[in-house]
């Protein structure tokens, strides 16, 4: 069967998923710190962002990892990931390095871990679009 994907080219890749992470964490970071933080629970349980991230990053990690068929979901996809990993990536430290209380989540501690996984995260971002750009 032949290929009939056309992958997008290293950078626009690069930018779909890089853009939306930092905007997300940006924003949700600012919005928890300056409007504090405001918990949410749907039949009774707390849902974390974290769960919300998931959602998001499973099924566009499976649309691209069999190729997206139409020019949106090649758009979208990347885009979703981007959004979805600053969404987990933001409360990792939170649930696993404290109590997890609401001053937990603005602590610093929760601010300069989510912030260091950020950074890993566009490390290995710029490290793969490098590695892509020479290849291609």
């Amino acid at each position: 069967m032949p290929e009939s994907r056309h992958l997008l080219p290293p950078k626009q890749t690069l930018l779909l998923i890089l853009l939306p992470m930092l905007f997300t964490f940006a924003c949700l970071r600012l919005y928890l710190h300056l409007v504090h933080v405001q918990h949410i629970y749907p039949g009774g349980y707390l849902v974390h962002h974290l769960f919300f991230g998931v959602l998001i990053t499973v099924p566009a990690a499976f649309i691209l990892a069999f190729g997206p068929q139409n020019r949106v979901l090649k758009l979208l996809a990347p885009a979703a990931l981007g959004v979805g990993a600053a969404l987990m990536l933001d409360e990792v430290t939170y649930l696993v390095a404290t109590k997890a209380t609401d001053q937990d989540y603005v602590s610093n501690l929760s601010l300069g871990g989510a912030i260091t996984l950020i950074f890993l995260a566009v490390i290995l971002l710029l490290a793969l679009y490098k590695f892509h750009r020479d290849s291609a």
